[in-house]
C-alpha cells in the first residue's frame, strides 16, 4: 500500500486540527487547504450529524443520500448522510455501503447532472485493525491529474488516443437504485479553472465496465470506446497510483469530486470466536455536496 505516496503525505501532513474549534473556524481553515490542494483532511471532528452537515454547508448543498432516494433498506443517521457499515446480506438487493469487499476508485453521483462539487467522509468507528494490511478498510484516493500526467509520460500516443476518445464521446448512464437527472457529458470533461491539459473532471461509476454493455447503441465505434474505457478502469484501479491510508475516528476527508476519485480497501466483515459470530463495527458517514 502506498501510504507514503506524495499525495498521501500532503493529505496527512497538511491536515486541519478541529479540536475545540467552532465549525465556522474549521470550515474556514479547510477552505484555504481546499483552494490549495483540492483535498483536505480534518482531524478530531465531532461525531455529530448536525455539525458535520453544518461544516459541509459552508462548501455547498449536502445532497439527499442514496438510501433516501432508493428502494433499499434505510439505516442512515440523517437524510443527507450515507452510513457505510458492513451488514450481512440475508435476502434481496444490498447497498454497496453494506458490503465487505473493496470499492474501486470512483466519483460520487457519476451519473448526475449537474456534477456534484465535493464528496466527504467522516470516520465514526475504524473497526478491526488486527486484520492484514489491505483488509482494514483503508481509504483510497486517486488524483486524476496525477494519473493522466503519469500515463501520458508512460504511454505516449496510446494514452492520447484513449484520452481524446473518452473526452469527446458524450455518454449517459443511470444509477442502479437511484433516479436523478442524468448527465450527457463525456466521462472526461473540461473544467473552467483547469491548471493544465490533464486537469479535467471525471465521472466514473465503479461498475461501469458492466453497465457500458447495456448502452452500446448510444456510443459510436463502441468497440474502440470500450477499449478506452477498460484502459481507464484498469489504470485507475492500479494501486501504484493510489494514496492509501487508514482513517481514525474523527477524521473527516473532503475532496473535490471533479478532480479526485475515492475508494476503499476491503474489510473483514465477520469472524467466529468460540462459536459466536462477531461483526466488524467499522462505520463511516459519507455525504455528496452540490
Amino acid at each position: 500500500m502506498h501510504v507514503d505516496s506524495q499525495l498521501g503525505r500532503v493529505i496527512q501532513d497538511e491536515h486541519i486540527d478541529a479540536g475545540g474549534k467552532p465549525v465556522e473556524q474549521v470550515a474556514a481553515e479547510a477552505r484555504v487547504t481546499m483552494e490549495k490542494n483540492r483535498i483536505c483532511l480534518v482531524r478530531g471532528f465531532p461525531l455529530d450529524p448536525d455539525r458535520y452537515l453544518a461544516f459541509l454547508g459552508r462548501f455547498g448543498e449536502p445532497l439527499t443520500n442514496y438510501s433516501s432516494l432508493s428502494a433499499l433498506e434505510k439505516t442512515d443517521p440523517h437524510p443527507q448522510i450515507n452510513r457505510v457499515k458492513y451488514k450481512k446480506k440475508v435476502t434481496g438487493a444490498q447497498s454497496v455501503h453494506y458490503v465487505a469487499g473493496g470499492l474501486r476508485p470512483h466519483t460520487a453521483r457519476s451519473w448526475r447532472a449537474p456534477r456534484p462539487e465535493c464528496f466527504a467522509m467522516l470516520m465514526v468507528e475504524p473497526g478491526w485493525r488486527d486484520a492484514p494490511a489491505g483488509e482494514r478498510g483503508e481509504s483510497v484516493v486517486l488524483s486524476w491529474n496525477d494519473l493522466f500526467t503519469r500515463l501520458a509520460e508512460r504511454d505516449g500516443q496510446v494514452f492520447q488516443d484513449h484520452f481524446a476518445r473518452l473526452s469527446g464521446t458524450p455518454i449517459t448512464f443511470q444509477a442502479n437504485n437511484v433516479r436523478e437527472e442524468l448527465s450527457s457529458q463525456p466521462l472526461l470533461y473540461p473544467l473552467d479553472d483547469a491548471t493544465g491539459p490533464y486537469d479535467v473532471g471525471v465521472r466514473l461509476k465503479q461498475d461501469l465496465r458492466d453497465k457500458i454493455e447495456g448502452i452500446r447503441d448510444q456510443i459510436p465505434e463502441f468497440d474502440a470506446y470500450r477499449t478506452s474505457l477498460h484502459y481507464l478502469l484498469d489504470n485507475s484501479d492500479d494501486d501504484r497510483f493510489f494514496a492509501c491510508f487508514p482513517m481514525e475516528s474523527g477524521d473527516l476527508l473532503l475532496l473535490d469530486n471533479h478532480r479526485f476519485a475515492h475508494g476503499r480497501r476491503k474489510i473483514v466483515g465477520e469472524y467466529v470466536v468460540d462459536g459466536e459470530a462477531r461483526t466488524n463495527n467499522r462505520e463511516l458517514w459519507s455525504v455528496t455536496v452540490q
